[in-house]
């Protein structure tokens, strides 16, 4: 499916779209459409999306204040001590329906604009991404529309950041590698979007020597580089390139690359893109399908620019690997309690720093 066919789906979606869950991965595929527009640097599709967002947000602080109305909905996401003498069910907390609370504080604001000042600060929304101005000219709120929509909007010259949830990383070493069930080796990694460190600090928990590159300066690598630049007189020789690729197109282009360069590829991946799409199946599934597809039967939170360890998401994420001397294997599914089991008391100070806190940094170059 192509992005702008993933934009026309959510639309038709949001506007049939009667309860929270529905709601939920709409806002995740406009994130999406978002990075893409901004990699095409097409300004009308990204105030499309932008918009969209918005709009998506509203209606789901609409169903939360309907679903506190009814009872439906837990006052400050706790639930009642008891059932209710008719036997009614307990009301849900935000977290069991995948909300997070920020969003929901948001969502529950822009639900409760009027339609009036609301459309006032879509308009003023559009024309803050078209100029892609940092503020909006005339930021004097419209009965506070404008405030609250200029903090649900980013920059559109934006890093497209997510970093990986430090027990995700650990789930590759403990659950997915085992599975193959070959000895294979590992000595060196390399991690090319290293950004601040999240899956590179983690690899170092595994593997003796660690390489981390970046195309962006955040702080955390040795070496800034353009990881499709490079070729076989350039990289270093390691037995794994592990990663969290850029967004879609260049994500092809990112496992194309770590193949010519590493024996072992493992790529961390929305699970949807591992299923559909006519273009990664005819340039890199039908011809070099995955060792092994392991995908996350709980949740993995990613959200922009940091890692949030009390964050919810309603997309589902897996890894995605390829290794020289393995044929392709069964699917395989990354059990759940990893979340729990996989977090380590030092996460929280270590993997909220920017960059990362590092424990043990070698000397790098890349």
């Amino acid at each position: 499916m192509t992005m702008l066919a993933q934009y026309d789906r959510a639309r038709a979606a949001l506007a049939e779209a009667t309860k929270v869950d529905e709601v939920l991965p709409l806002l995740d595929e406009l994130e999406h459409v978002k990075l893409y527009a901004k990699q095409i640097r097409d300004k009308a599709l990204l105030a499309d999306a932008s918009v969209f967002q918005l709009r998506a947000e509203r209606r789901l602080g609409i169903l939360l204040a309907a679903a506190k109305e009814a009872g439906q909905l837990a006052e400050k996401g706790r639930r009642r001590a008891a059932p209710a003498d008719d036997g009614a069910a307990l009301p849900a907390t935000l977290e069991e329906i995948g909300v997070d609370r920020k969003l929901s504080a948001a969502a529950q604001k822009l639900a409760a604009l009027s339609d009036r000042d609301f459309e006032s600060g879509v308009e003023a929304t559009r024309e803050r991404v078209i100029s892609g101005r940092a503020k909006i000219i005339d930021d004097a709120p419209i009965g506070g529309a404008r405030a609250i929509m200029a903090g649900r909007v980013e920059a559109d010259d934006s890093l497209d950041y997510f970093p990986t949830p430090p027990w995700a990383t650990r789930a590759l070493f403990e659950h997915v590698i085992p599975a193959i069930d070959v000895e294979l080796p590992m000595r060196l990694a390399w991690e090319p979007a290293c950004g601040e460190g999240h899956i590179a600090e983690v690899l170092r928990e595994y593997v003796p020597v660690v390489y981390a590159s970046d195309i962006h300066d955040y702080g955390y690598a040795a070496a800034r580089r353009d990881f499709l630049k490079a070729d076989a007189t350039s990289a270093p020789e390691v037995d794994w390139i592990v990663t969290n690729p850029p967004f879609d197109d260049a994500a092809i282009e990112f496992v194309l690359r770590a193949r010519e360069l590493a024996p072992n590829v493992a790529m961390f991946f929305r699970s949807q893109w591992a299923v559909e799409g006519i273009g990664r199946y005819e340039r890199l599934f039908r011809d070099a399908p995955p060792t092994l597809c392991a995908f996350f039967v709980e949740r993995v939170p990613l959200v922009k620019g940091r890692w949030d360890p009390d964050a919810s998401t309603a997309t589902a994420y897996c890894w995605l690997l390829w290794c020289d001397s393995v044929p392709p294997l069964p699917t395989f599914w990354i059990p759940p309690g990893c979340r729990e089991g996989l977090t380590r008391p030092d996460d929280i100070e270590r993997f909220t720093a920017h960059p990362v806190r590092s424990l043990v940094r070698e000397e790098e170059a890349a």
